[in-house]
C-alpha cells in the first residue's frame, strides 16, 4: 500500500508536454554511439589553428598600439621596457605565424 510519505521519497519527474529536441552530437562519446565517437576524436586543422593564432596576436598587436596605462609614474621605464618587449614578441609570433601558414604542405 503506498502511502503519503512514499510518495514524497520519490523524486519528482515532470511530465512531457510534447517532443524532446536532442542535438545528435552533444552528451558523452558512448551515449549517441559512433557520432559521438568521432567528435569526441575530432582534432581541428592545423591551417584553422594557425589562423586562430594569427588572428589572435593581431588583435594583441592592436590592443598594444593604441597604448598603455601605467599604475603609477615612478616605474614608467619598467613599464615601457615590459610594453616594448611584449610589442615586439607579438609581431615575431605574427611573422613567424604568417610564414609557417604560406608553407605548402600539399606536397
Amino acid at each position: 500500500m503506498n502511502t503519503r510519505a512514499d510518495a514524497l521519497k520519490r523524486p519528482c519527474r515532470p511530465t512531457r508536454l510534447g517532443p524532446e529536441v536532442v542535438t545528435p552530437l552533444s552528451g558523452p562519446a558512448h551515449v549517441y554511439g559512433p557520432s559521438g565517437v568521432a567528435k569526441a576524436r575530432w582534432r581541428k586543422p592545423l591551417p584553422a589553428i594557425i589562423a586562430d593564432a594569427m588572428t589572435n596576436s593581431q588583435a594583441v598587436i592592436t590592443r598594444l598600439e593604441h597604448g598603455m596605462y601605467m599604475p603609477d609614474m615612478e616605474n614608467k621605464s619598467h613599464y615601457q621596457a615590459v610594453f616594448n618587449t611584449l610589442l615586439e614578441r607579438t609581431r615575431l609570433q605574427l611573422q613567424a605565424l604568417e610564414a609557417f601558414s604560406a608553407i605548402d604542405w600539399s606536397e
